[in-house]
């Protein structure tokens, strides 16, 4: 629990801002003493420019209030526009990715951190008070920060329309799940009496966000155990259901802190939740409210990325090694066909009456490199969904000329019922 509630606090949207504005706030106050204790005559001393009086400094310090001002708010209200409009169009669900990105949120708390100091600045600034305190030191190096920050920011706003760009998050979603799929897991099942397995209980209600690998084992080579997972990132589970077995040990209370639970879903590990977030895309795309269909092209071609990976991928039940190289941990097997029927069934029905998409779709089919050693099963799958495409499309098209490409098109995937 303590765990899951560090993770929580950690990947909140503010957890980073907050932490650079109280590091800024104490530094600036360490400034300040400084100045205080004479560092801002010394740099008094060095003349022209940095020799200003009090009231060039309060204009200064007020000059940098409202400058960094102008930029948190711009940034801010940029972020909410641009992540309203996209999550309103192509869903919620992929908020969680944009604000996620650390880059946005170092840029926010940065902004927010140099308005902290320059907002303490201006309350110390005592333009009638004596040269010895105007803090010169501390004005100099938020100046200094200001003009970086400048330099910053124009790169910060490239990154951040690159973010939200719904391209930029349909190619990384592609890349998440074709390399969740292909994670190599070589080693042989522990010979370990099944009989006397314990149960391991899921202590809380939630989505698994995160299962320590390493942590059980290391935990599970120190006891001699075996652990079986039947629930993998991005599952449901429910407080005392059973998610998996402990073997050749005689408790399983060491293992459920190594799993981690969140209230909601998200992408951070496995190819369930992106291959399904890929296919929600495309279908919002196609929805007569967006009526994008070249979001939806590109969301078939990272599936069909996808499904060239799932074909040489073995489904057998496989396990992860301890540094002994001893089979210690079993994680759920992803089997495309069993989390992609639904989803593939949806994506049919939406993109029916859009015959380019069909179209495209089963010419990428036709293009997955299929041979004799590719997973039998996998192939069926995307043989009977092809099939299933292109019978639906037909019958939704309005012309014969489209009728006559899909089944062009799908004569073309043929290799796929002869390799299955």
């Amino acid at each position: 629990m303590a765990g899951s509630a560090r993770h929580a606090l950690w990947s909140n949207f503010w957890a980073l801002p907050s932490l650079m504005i109280l590091g800024t706030v104490l530094f600036t106050v360490g400034l300040l003493i400084l100045d205080g204790q004479g560092a801002s005559a010394w740099v008094g001393e060095w003349g022209w420019p940095l020799s200003i009086p009090g009231k060039t400094a309060l204009e200064l310090a007020s000059g940098l209030v409202t400058v960094h001002t102008a930029f948190a708010t711009l940034y801010f209200s940029i972020t909410l526009l641009v992540l309203t409009l996209a999550s309103s169009n192509l869903g919620v669900r992929l908020i969680d990715r944009w604000i996620g990105d650390r880059k946005i949120r170092f840029t926010l708390g940065l902004l927010l951190a140099l308005l902290s100091s320059a907002l303490i600045v201006l309350s110390s600034v005592d333009s009638e008070g004596p040269p010895e305190r105007v803090p010169r030191l501390t004005l100099a190096v938020l100046t200094v920060a200001t003009i970086l920050a400048l330099a910053w920011m124009t790169r910060a706003l490239n990154h951040l329309g690159r973010t939200v760009h719904i391209d930029t998050s349909i190619a990384q979603l592609g890349r998440n799940a074709a390399r969740s799929l292909s994670r190599n897991r070589h080693a042989e099942p522990p010979n370990l009496d099944l009989q006397g397995s314990i149960p391991i209980r899921a202590a809380e209600t939630g989505y698994i966000d995160e299962i320590k690998c390493d942590k059980i084992l290391d935990e599970a080579c120190a006891r001699g155990a075996a652990v079986r997972l039947l629930r993998g990132t991005g599952d449901f589970m429910m407080e005392g259901e059973e998610i998996g077995t402990v073997m050749g040990y005689a408790s399983s209370d060491w293992v459920t802190p190594h799993i981690i639970a969140a209230s909601y879903r998200n992408d951070t590990r496995g190819p369930v939740f992106e291959a399904n977030l890929l296919v929600e895309i495309a279908s919002r795309a196609l929805s007569p409210a967006v009526n994008d269909f070249y979001t939806a092209l590109a969301c078939c071609d990272r599936l069909a990325s996808m499904f060239a990976v799932a074909l040489n991928v073995s489904h057998t039940p496989q396990w992860l090694t301890d540094k002994n190289a001893m089979p210690r941990l079993e994680l759920p097997t992803e089997k495309v066909t069993q989390f992609m029927d639904g989803p593939m069934k949806a994506f049919r029905q939406t993109a029916a009456p859009y015959p380019a998409v069909i179209i495209h779709m089963i010419k990428l089919m036709a293009r997955l490199p299929c041979s004799s050693e590719s997973e039998r099963e996998v192939v069926e799958f995307l043989w009977s969904h092809t099939q299933a495409m292109a019978e639906h499309g037909a019958s939704q098209a309005q012309t014969d000329a489209d009728r006559a490409d899909i089944r062009a098109a799908l004569e073309s995937a043929r290799h796929l019922l002869t390799a299955s």
